[in-house]
């Protein structure tokens, strides 16, 4: 099975701003009293203005344009912005932490068929927001990602235009 989302976590106010902005679907639940709000093609053109500018380097979708509009929705508070990208065990993932105004965290991991370490860098910023794993699982499971395999999961709907 694969895994392949494009999402922002954070509690609800800042996951709200980010809604707003986006036009995202609406956000889903989470533990902890966080939220997940994707965003699909629609809403990083939206935030974006269809103005992306340069990606960076790991990353499929986060670019400067991007990051600096996520910066601007939330204002003051923290969010995580991830990517993954798997299939049958094999494939990448890429994770920000922005809080407050700057980009605290931006790491990615390519091509991977390796076990899930606390390293990694989704693991590395959902604990950025206050996330601890439990006992035998990482970052991802113990907040429940494992249940959303694609955009479509979260909400977002495709357009047959």
């Amino acid at each position: 099975m694969g895994h392949n989302i494009t999402a922002v976590i954070g509690t609800p106010a800042v996951v709200a701003r980010v809604v707003d902005a986006a036009g995202c679907p609406a956000p889903t639940d989470l533990k902890f009293g966080l939220q997940i709000a994707p965003l699909g093609h629609q809403q990083i053109d939206q935030l974006t203005q269809l103005q992306p500018g340069e990606r960076f380097d790991g990353f499929v979708y986060l670019s400067a344009g991007l990051q600096n509009a996520l910066i601007d929705a939330i204002d003051q508070g923290t969010l995580v912005y991830l990517e993954t990208d798997y299939f049958g065990g094999t494939g990448s993932q890429a994770a920000a932490v922005l809080s407050d105004g700057s980009v605290v965290m931006q790491a990615s991991m390519p091509v991977s068929r390796e076990q899930a370490r606390r390293e990694d860098p989704i693991n590395s910023a959902l604990r950025a927001l206050g996330i601890e794993a439990a006992t035998g699982e990482d970052e991802f499971d113990t907040i429940g990602l494992r249940r959303f395999r694609d955009l479509e999961s979260l909400g977002v709907e495709w357009d047959d235009d």
